[in-house]
């Protein structure tokens, strides 16, 4: 992971790293539609225009996509870019990726046969 990798990875943890964010996060992950703040305030114990702050800080880490409808705006989480983000520190983490970015762990299916003798 090189440098701009890692300063793109700490812009987005830090903007999961405040509650009312990632309880943002959290709630569109089970939202199957876009939502608008309003419905989004649930999550939170804050107010709409809080909301739509937090919402916007989101949006500029590529957290959340906006889609506007007339003058109502939309958000969904962008479920893959962040998932994949997140997935290449745990695999740093896990010892899966070296410096060059060779996967060197076996997939973990092949583990269990191996210990089963499969």
């Amino acid at each position: 992971m090189d440098h701009d990798e890692r300063q793109e990875l700490a812009r987005l943890l830090k903007a999961l790293g405040e509650y009312n964010r990632l309880s943002l996060v959290y709630e569109l992950c089970g939202c199957k539609a876009p939502e608008n703040a309003m419905c989004l305030c649930a999550c939170c114990s804050v107010d709409a225009s809080v909301v739509s702050r937090h919402l916007k800080a989101l949006a500029q880490e590529d957290v959340v996509q906006i889609e506007s409808r007339g003058r109502e705006r939309l958000y969904s989480l962008n479920r893959g870019g962040v998932a994949e983000r997140l997935r290449r520190l745990a695999d740093q983490i896990d010892g899966r990726v070296t410096a060059l970015g060779e996967d060197h762990a076996e997939p973990q299916f092949q583990l269990e046969n191996e210990r089963s003798g499969t």
